[in-house]
């Protein structure tokens, strides 16, 4: 039979002694086992065991860790004041207030004035050939100058020789013939000798929108001066007309 050493006996015993098991008597060793004898294979057995319960018996006694705790963030969110219903219904309309008051402190539009409403008619239907300036072909353009108090010489007053000019344009007066004034310094303007026709826009601006559109190019482009009482008339002859509907125009040019 194979002997068990002393040292495993002596470790089993200090094993023992730490566990609380048996008290420490000061021997430091362990029972002695007689190679070949069946006393020895009974200690051997009976250590083996001893040390399995050791074993066990630490497995038993080894605390139990203590309950988990939670993270700051988690304890934070399980402890917060949730959002009440109530505040749902505002967050859902505050977009809309912030539009609605948004709009109501924006300042207003600038009125619509004649001249105004002239000068968009102006853009969208006379630059393409006079320029935004009135220089006509002077400046790049096709149609006849109009800056510079040309136009007042051609027409000295805003009347209805002036108005049925805009109205039907070259072929309304006719190639050749003389439109304007026929004693206009520099000679009269005839009717297509630019060989840039003036077209006619009575069919595609209101009456209101042809008075505003040579206010603007007579007042502003060719630099017109009028009394107070002059402008108050023409404004009350545009209002007349219905003027300050809108201030549309679209496409289109001429010269003359």
């Amino acid at each position: 039979m194979t002997e068990v050493p002393d040292y495993l006996f002596e470790r089993s015993r200090q094993r023992r002694v730490a566990l609380g098991l048996i008290s420490d008597d000061g021997s430091g060793g362990a029972a002695p086992a007689v190679a070949g004898s069946g006393g020895a294979l009974a200690t051997s057995e009976a250590g083996t065991a001893d040390v399995i319960a050791a074993a066990k018996e630490s497995a038993k006694l080894e605390p139990v860790g203590g309950a988990s705790v939670d993270p700051d963030f988690v304890v934070a969110a399980k402890t917060r004041n949730k959002v009440p219903v109530w505040v749902l219904p505002i967050v859902f309309f505050l977009p809309l207030w912030a539009f609605v008051y948004v709009k109501l402190t924006e300042p207003p539009p600038p009125p619509i004035t004649a001249i105004s409403e002239g000068a968009a008619t102006y853009t969208a239907r006379c630059v393409s050939c006079h320029g935004g300036d009135g220089a006509g072909y002077e400046g790049g353009g096709v149609g006849r100058p109009l800056y510079n108090g040309e136009v007042l010489l051609t027409f000295p007053d805003l009347d209805q020789d002036m108005i049925h000019w805009l109205e039907v344009g070259s072929q309304g007066i006719g190639l050749g013939n003389i439109y304007g004034d026929p004693n206009r310094p520099g000679g009269p303007h005839i009717s297509g000798e630019t060989g840039a026709n003036m077209p006619g826009f009575g069919e595609v601006l209101s009456d209101y929108k042809i008075f505003s559109v040579l206010r603007y190019i007579r007042e502003v482009i060719s630099g017109e001066d009028i009394s107070e009482e002059e402008e108050t008339y023409r404004d009350m002859e545009w209002e007349a007309l219905g003027g300050g509907q809108d201030t549309g125009g679209g496409g289109g040019g001429g010269g003359h």
